[in-house]
């Protein structure tokens, strides 16, 4: 039979508990990511994010990997500045591509800019060529074309 009694909280954020650990691991992750932050240009820091760190090596995660490349060149200066302030230990920096960090990134921004109301808006220039192209394009198309086309404002 299972062990389902409820425990006091104070024994699962107790110096040994799994709990507490791992949020001593967070923390210790969110003030790296913090230093990183102040060392990388100001455009680096959204394409990134520190997965883990472990055995003196630093995982980073990146957007793509043209932002790869540009922190790449930030490397040298970063691994510096990383033993300065926080990780004497650090021998190397690994990176992996992750694009749903770029993903979360737009998400954010649109969420940030609620205030910005944008208008998908057709002119009416564009429905007339539209039109134009429809009369030349298969059943198929001419009628989404048409269609389309019909949303100018």
């Amino acid at each position: 039979m299972r062990d389902n009694e409820p425990k006091v909280l104070t024994s699962l954020l107790s110096q040994g508990a799994l709990l507490c650990q791992i949020k001593e691991r967070t923390q210790a992750l969110s003030q790296l990511t913090k230093v990183i932050d102040k060392l990388l240009p100001t455009p680096l820091n959204q394409h990134y994010r520190v997965a883990n760190y472990r055995q003196s090596v630093l995982i980073l995660e990146v957007s793509s990997a043209n932002w790869l490349s540009r922190i790449k060149y930030e490397q040298s200066n970063l691994i510096s500045g990383i033993r300065e302030k926080i990780l004497p230990s650090l021998s190397s920096i690994q990176y992996k591509i992750n694009p749903t960090i770029a993903t979360n990134y737009s998400q954010s921004v649109n969420l940030s800019d609620n205030n910005v109301k944008i208008e998908n808006v057709l002119s009416k220039q564009t429905a007339i060529y539209l039109n134009v192209v429809a009369e030349k394009a298969p059943d198929k198309l001419k009628k989404q074309l048409i269609k389309l086309a019909n949303h100018a404002k």
